[in-house]
């Protein structure tokens, strides 16, 4: 246990909490039935009671922030720390369930919110964020790759990620099919990576 970062555990857990002001903030205003999810045309397709919408919804992401910590922290402990990568992956969570919350209670208010283009959006940020920490990633002990050969995959991860962040931010601009295009892309572009990864380590 004295390998968990608490601090950065309960500050992230707490902004995913923060999710719930909203749907608090305007409970009086909100309607019963709260949509949770969206066709690509932006049409509800499947919805929720007030109560997990406002408070369940927070409370899963909370929990995912919870596992991610705790694993990124042992997985640190093993392999050595790198500070703006590790706030960089435990901020996905708590930033993601801001927004997708905001999204999904500003619509339930009659509000006009494409919750496809938001949700492009903060994944386009997440992955060229990422995209560009992956680089200063140090030696990873685990995977039993030298200083030169871990570089050499960082970097191509890098660059990869990044790509993939500007496809998710240009289809914001594109009819509805290409954010399902982008999604498709994310199984070839795993691949990618460990095909990579793996051709590095052998070579």
């Amino acid at each position: 246990m004295n390998r968990i970062k608490w601090k950065s555990l309960l500050m992230t857990c707490i902004i995913c909490l923060a999710g719930i002001l909203p749907g608090l903030l305007t409970w009086d205003l909100l309607p019963d039935r709260i949509a949770i999810h969206f066709d690509i045309h932006n049409t509800p397709d499947n919805f929720s009671g007030k109560g997990f919408a406002v408070f369940g919804l927070p409370l899963i992401m909370m929990l995912g922030q919870l596992i991610a910590c705790i694993l990124w922290d042992y997985q640190s402990a093993l392999r050595g720390e790198n500070k703006k990568v590790e706030w960089v992956i435990k901020g996905i969570l708590p930033v993601m369930t801001m927004l997708l919350q905001l999204a999904t209670i500003g619509f339930a208010l009659g509000y006009s919110i494409d919750i496809r283009k938001v949700a492009c959006l903060g994944v386009g940020i997440i992955f060229l964020l990422v995209g560009n920490y992956l680089p200063k990633l140090d030696y990873v002990k685990n995977f039993q790759v030298n200083k030169e050969k871990a570089r050499k995959i960082n970097r191509f991860w890098g660059f990869a990620t990044v790509i993939m962040g500007i496809l998710f931010l240009i289809s914001i601009f594109l009819p509805p099919v290409f954010g399902i295009i982008c999604l498709f892309l994310m199984l070839p572009y795993a691949i990618l990576l460990v095909g990579y990864g793996v051709y590095i380590r052998k070579k």
